[in-house]
């Protein structure tokens, strides 16, 4: 289910005192100012609940969010926020540290002591909320990131988890309670593990790296699948594992590894074969596109898998819309 909100749709005497009423009963208390008339107030607000995750998005303009110290003193239950900057520029301070975001950037920020956020001209943030006892980290690993920015170039699981929370954040899932429900634990597993990423030397923080290992596997094996290296071997290396390991991870998880990239590539050949756009290039060309680097092979496991050759196949299927598959 989802709940959305947006300024223009609301009367313009009532605006500010709306906003501010759906945003302290959707997410938490907290204080709200503009800097602009209400009558230029901009904002559109998203928001779902998948069991303990909450995700929210807002985009809005000139405004500033803080939680006082006495709103956090009275917090029953203890919050964590993973943000999303995807658009414009937004300011987050806590405690003694004020970090700046700006698309691609990440932050941590707590309930339990006074946060401000500061949206900057137009500024859209995806936030994914969830209880703090299940982050379970120690409270010194959780003090160490928030209002801190988090990327690729300090984080190394920031760009799958970029990915995979935008990806999720502007998807579909959370309109299907049942989808909503498969998504959340993987998402809080990833939370923590990015988290626990920027204290990767501490014992205590290997469990949720382990634990999310599935997750950024899918995840590595979908963004490198045209690459004609990508193996087992080169997965683990990539994830620092041994190849047992990853096996045994991705068994667990109902995933044949190298079954499952063979399936995927051979999907990926076949959206291209029927797509009009790819009419021009070659089925070797396609093979190769997707990680088959020799023809021949190409057209005995695509047979193998569909019951005809590429060539039939995409000679079957001519005309199809491209909205059947996704130019890359």
């Amino acid at each position: 289910m989802v709940f959305e909100l947006t300024a223009a749709a609301l009367p313009v005497a009532d605006r500010v005192d709306a906003i501010h009423a759906a945003v302290c009963s959707g997410v938490l208390p907290v204080e709200i100012r503009w800097d602009r008339p209400a009558s230029d107030i901009e904002l559109d607000f998203a928001l779902a609940v998948a069991g303990p995750l909450v995700y929210n998005r807002a985009r809005s303009s000139d405004n500033a969010l803080w939680r006082t110290a006495r709103q956090a003193r009275s917090d029953h239950e203890p919050q964590v926020f993973l943000a999303v900057q995807s658009v414009g520029s937004a300011h987050i301070s806590q405690g003694e540290r004020r970090v700046v975001l700006r698309p691609g950037d990440m932050t941590v920020y707590d309930t339990t002591k006074p946060y401000t956020i500061t949206n900057v001209g137009t500024s859209e943030l995806l936030y994914f909320q969830l209880p703090r006892s299940l982050v379970a980290l120690p409270q010194s690993v959780l003090e160490g990131v928030l209002a801190v920015r988090i990327g690729g170039d300090n984080n190394p699981l920031a760009d799958v988890a970029l990915s995979y929370l935008t990806a999720l954040g502007r998807g579909y899932a959370w309109l299907d309670p049942r989808a909503a429900d498969l998504v959340a634990t993987p998402t809080i597993e990833l939370v923590r593990a990015v988290i626990a990423a920027h204290h990767g030397g501490d014992e205590r923080c290997r469990e949720p790296l382990f634990t999310s290992l599935a997750l950024r596997v899918k995840r590595y094996v979908a963004d490198h699948l045209g690459d004609r290296d990508l193996t087992p071997d080169s997965i683990a290396a990539a994830h620092h594992v041994s190849v047992r390991h990853l096996y045994q991870v991705m068994a667990r998880d109902g995933v044949r590894l190298s079954a499952s990239i063979r399936e995927q590539r051979l999907e990926a050949c076949r959206r291209d074969l029927r797509n009009p756009r790819r009419a021009s290039h070659t089925v070797a060309a396609v093979g190769a596109r997707w990680g088959f680097a020799d023809a021949s092979h190409f057209g005995r496991v695509f047979k193998a898998a569909y019951g005809t050759t590429p060539h039939d196949w995409r000679a079957g299927h001519a005309g199809h819309s491209a909205t059947d598959g996704w130019a890359r």
